[in-house]
């Protein structure tokens, strides 16, 4: 057991969204629902040959361990073409009822080290998701609010705006059918898109929903 712990501490990590050296995750997002005593996580090992040490932990939106949520199990051996369920408790209060509060949720795999490996670079991998704890009762449903988002251009610079509770998270973003990078936009908060845009009047996304799949198509004018 001592080499997976001296792995763990002295590992290379690969950051990746949801499938990471032959161990996958069962979903590209989680919602945390206010009411929910726990929510579960598939993981699944696909190597046919390798088990893994799995490490995981939870993240604040800025990247900060936190320990507002608890997860079972926290460190486990997932063995060759196996999986496991892990378990997500919320175990803080206070966090704001008028909104959604972005986490991290990360799962760590390190590789077994066999005698004949033991010199050669071992690297770990990390799968990686968000998580949203959501508040009961919020005013709007989350597919109504993937069509409130709206847009202001200032010069050659565009503003999105999210007055919603939800967290938009924009895929095959458009304006003036120039793509663009997605990005998310925090509830009840702007953003300012990077590069310019002259004459732009309008603007195109689809929203990846709480399933990781994308939704319609939304269009809107530049105010």
């Amino acid at each position: 057991m001592r080499k997976w712990f001296c792995l763990l501490l002295g590992s290379v990590v690969l950051m990746s969204e949801a499938l990471a050296g032959g161990v996958g995750l069962g979903a590209t997002r989680l919602i945390y629902p206010d009411d929910a005593r726990q929510v579960t996580l598939n993981i699944r090992n696909t190597d046919r040959q390798s088990p893994f040490l799995i490490q995981t932990w939870v993240d604040d939106a800025r990247g900060n361990k936190n320990s507002d949520f608890v997860i079972a199990p926290p460190l486990f051996v997932l063995k060759p073409e196996s999986e496991n369920t892990l378990r997500v408790m919320f175990t803080a209060s206070g966090l704001p009822q008028d909104r959604e509060t972005l986490y991290w949720l990360t799962a760590k795999a390190i590789p077994h080290t066999s005698a004949r490996s033991k010199n050669t670079l071992q690297l770990a991998s990390a799968n990686r998701i968000k998580m949203f704890y959501r508040p009961a009762d919020l005013p709007v449903s989350p597919d109504q609010a993937w069509g409130q988002l709206s847009g202001s251009r200032s010069g050659d610079r565009i503003t999105l705006n999210n007055p919603t509770p939800y967290h938009i998270t924009l895929a095959l973003l458009q304006v003036q059918g120039k793509e663009v990078q997605g990005v998310m936009v925090p509830p009840k908060q702007s953003l300012t898109l990077p590069g310019r845009y002259p004459g732009a009047s309008r603007f195109s996304y689809r929203v990846i929903n709480d399933f990781g799949a994308w939704s319609k198509t939304y269009t809107a004018t530049l105010k």
